[in-house]
């Protein structure tokens, strides 16, 4: 099926989207400038302060491990990953999510973690609806050429939608999405979860629980962006 914002988006292109230099991607000043994940805690992908050593798991990673064996996020969602962001999925600039989906693509190269199968996660049903298309159905399809890995958008789905998360703590978040996913079909021991951005991580989780009930060994959870701790309370979507 053709994806006709795909083909407005592609009219929609023209010079770096930040500060309108001639070319068709993020030019290189400004992509060094971006405020990319360097720190980040090794499991979750939490940013951390650098004075924290490498490799030393983030607190809430130690009080608790996550179901998934490890997340990739290559960027943090601050200004203006996050403008990038919502004009990707808000204003449908497909063009932008190509971009950053070669930001993830060349982080996911960085690591060979035996990955069999990209899988996007549904969107809730209403902004499907709203929005005509799903951001990390996008980004799974962008980035199964560029790594060699297929994808699958119907094999994880939305058994229920979870409601707004804007505002809700980690443990209302953690309940809202609870059963919301179930599988479909075979799956690959090792799969990776994509998205735009993992907030504080319950959306990963029940779509993690899900993918273990049906037999996955591993799951990594990709996402362009880890939102910072410090604005969990402030974003405004129910991202990852």
């Amino acid at each position: 099926m053709v994806n006709i914002w795909s083909i407005f988006s592609q009219l929609a292109g023209g010079g770096c989207p930040l500060c309108r230099q001639p070319g068709d991607e993020i030019c290189l000043p400004c992509r060094d400038a971006l405020p990319f994940n360097h720190h980040p805690c090794p499991r979750c992908a939490l940013p951390m302060p650098d004075t924290v050593p490498a490799g030393t798991q983030c607190a809430d990673c130690q009080a608790r491990s996550p179901a998934f064996e490890r997340a990739l996020a290559p960027l943090q969602y601050l200004p203006p990953v996050d403008d990038l962001v919502a004009q990707f999925k808000y204003h449908r600039h497909l063009h932008l999510g190509r971009m950053l989906a070669g930001i993830l693509a060349d982080a996911a190269r960085s690591t060979d973690s035996g990955i069999r199968l990209l899988l996007p996660v549904p969107l809730q049903a209403q902004r499907l609806r709203e929005r005509g298309f799903n951001q990390a159905g996008e980004l799974a399809r962008w980035l199964s050429p560029q790594l060699g890995i297929p994808w699958s958008e119907g094999r994880l789905i939305r058994v229920r939608d979870s409601g707004h998360q804007q505002a809700s703590t980690r443990g209302q978040r953690r309940r809202n999405v609870r059963g919301a996913f179930a599988c479909r079909g075979r799956l690959p021991p090792r799969v990776a979860l994509i998205d735009d951005v993992m907030t504080t991580g319950a959306t990963a989780e029940a779509a993690c629980r899900a993918l273990q009930a049906a037999g996955v060994e591993r799951v990594e959870v990709w996402t362009v962006a880890r939102t910072p701790r410090d604005r969990w309370n402030t974003v405004h979507d129910a991202v990852t």
